[in-house]
């Protein structure tokens, strides 16, 4: 399990993949990484340091060493061939364009100095006995935090390590930061990247000539990347929908940029052939351990199997589970194993049995602990009783502004738009009031009917809208994200 959240973050942040590269390289399993460690700079036999940096500002040079030469060839090769996308993720985060650089076993010069710096060490875990043990160990500047709006370096004294990783993971668990913002996305994507982006939103129906037009007004400086980019009967489709639309408000041009870059954020994560959607997937996993690793902590596994066989609802919950999952579950508890035989057949104990004999690890085990737990949590009465209440009334009991704002992240604005509609106008403002300026923008807009004014009379769509909303807070609750007291 990813106990060590902070330093998985920072290294899928920054590294995204390197553990692919390695695992292939060496032969391993994978990867372990240490917590955030305060130190000096100790550099080993190799080492490489990729330099982030703007245009006329400072420098913040991460370090990343190894003594073992089959380790540190993984680390170049991957380096080299995936600066542009370090550059592009953390330019997205940060939401500023920022460049990066690197060097190999030359002068470390000034990473060297009494700055402050954070350590991780990485282990390498082999499948067998291995004659030495290699690692890695990445330096981080604590200036280089600051990008993550985090105030590490603005006085005398710097902030305690424990201040800085709950201020970093803080920063994460805001699912805004990991918008891709538009105008970075035009500055630092290559033009192969961005081609495919285009294309893939235009066969998905997800794009259209409108949209390509507001992106050349709301960006200029970037219209000839655009035009470089798309075929030329795009281009003569964008020309005339210029020769059409008589007026484009900056409202209009606001909700355009925020609706595409919504559409990036909940679509691309899906994608296994984009680089920055594979890395938002991976933080989203990463971010999902977080609420794992919170609710044992709160209940431990045996815990849970009290509660829900008290519930009386262990055979239906048991019965939703695969024999791989009830396997996985109770792969280090032969005591609770047993107890299945008063709810499961002797053929399928048997069947459970037999999926036993494969190696499980903790992680696995941990995961579909977590899995029975949520159908359990899933299946409470009094949660699912929130369907049969008025959605008015739902709306002033349950959901909050910052409960909203969670929501809009996991459905996107035109769903809740659809929810809203025919609720009274003070209480949309209300609900929506910490939504991103555009994501008001369009609800409001839809709500007055200037935008997709037909579905005032849809109550169909109204409806399965209001259902997904409540789905998405029960979801919320389940995980640990929101509480709800029904």
């Amino acid at each position: 399990m990813f106990y060590n959240t902070a330093s998985h973050l920072i290294f899928y942040t920054l590294f995204y993949d390197l553990d692919i590269y390695i695992s292939r390289a060496c032969r391993c399993e994978g990867i372990a990484l240490s917590p955030w460690q305060e130190g000096n700079i100790t550099v080993k036999k190799y080492y490489a340091v990729v330099t982030c940096y703007k245009l006329s500002s400072k420098q913040y040079p991460i370090i990343i060493t190894t003594d073992s030469e089959y380790v540190f060839k993984s680390i170049k090769d991957y380096i080299q061939q995936n600066i542009s996308n370090i550059a592009l993720r953390i330019s997205v985060l940060s939401k500023k364009k920022l460049m990066v650089a690197s060097s190999f076993n030359e002068s470390t010069g000034n990473t060297q100095s009494d700055s402050a710096h954070i350590s991780i060490t990485a282990h390498i875990r082999y499948d067998t006995p291995h004659p030495m043990d290699d690692d890695f160990t990445i330096y981080i500047p604590l200036e280089f935090f600051n990008i993550f709006k985090i105030k590490a370096t603005n006085c005398t004294i710097y902030p305690s390590l424990n201040d800085i990783e709950s201020q970093f993971l803080q920063f994460f668990n805001d699912p805004y930061n990991l918008f891709p913002s538009l105008h970075i996305i035009l500055e630092t994507m290559d033009d192969n990247e961005f081609q495919k982006l285009i294309y893939f939103l235009l066969n998905e129906k997800i794009l259209t000539p409108y949209h390509m037009y507001l992106l050349t007004r709301a960006f200029p400086q970037h219209s000839l990347k655009i035009k470089y980019n798309i075929s030329s009967n795009l281009i003569s489709d964008i020309l005339d929908v210029g020769k059409t639309v008589q007026h484009i408000t900056a409202r209009d041009l606001i909700e355009g940029i925020y609706a595409f870059e919504e559409i990036l954020y909940l679509k691309l994560r899906t994608k296994q052939y984009f680089g920055f959607g594979n890395f938002i997937n991976q933080i989203t996993k990463v971010l999902q351990q977080i609420i794992i690793v919170s609710t044992f902590q709160k209940k431990t596994f045996e815990m849970w199997f009290s509660e829900i066989e008290k519930s009386g609802l262990m055979y239906s919950i048991l019965s939703h589970c695969d024999d791989v999952t009830i396997a996985s579950a109770f792969y280090h508890n032969t005591k609770l194993f047993q107890q299945l035989s008063q709810y499961l057949s002797y053929r399928r104990i048997n069947s459970i049995a037999s999926c036993l004999k494969n190696k499980c690890n903790y992680e696995h085990t941990i995961v579909s602990q977590y899995a029975i737990v949520q159908l359990y949590l899933e299946s409470i009465s009094h949660v699912n009783s929130l369907y049969t209440l008025p959605f008015n009334q739902l709306l002033k009991k349950y959901i909050d502004p910052q409960t909203m704002y969670y929501i809009l992240f996991e459905l996107g604005w035109f769903t809740i738009a659809t929810a809203l509609k025919q609720t009274p106008k003070k209480l949309v403002f209300d609900c929506i009031q910490k939504f991103p300026i555009g994501a008001q923008y369009c609800i409001m807009d839809v709500y007055d009917g200037i935008l997709n004014p037909n579905i005032l009379h849809d109550e169909m769509q109204i409806k399965k809208a209001r259902q997904l909303l409540i789905q998405s807070l029960i979801r919320l609750h389940c995980n640990g994200t929101i509480h709800l007291e029904v």
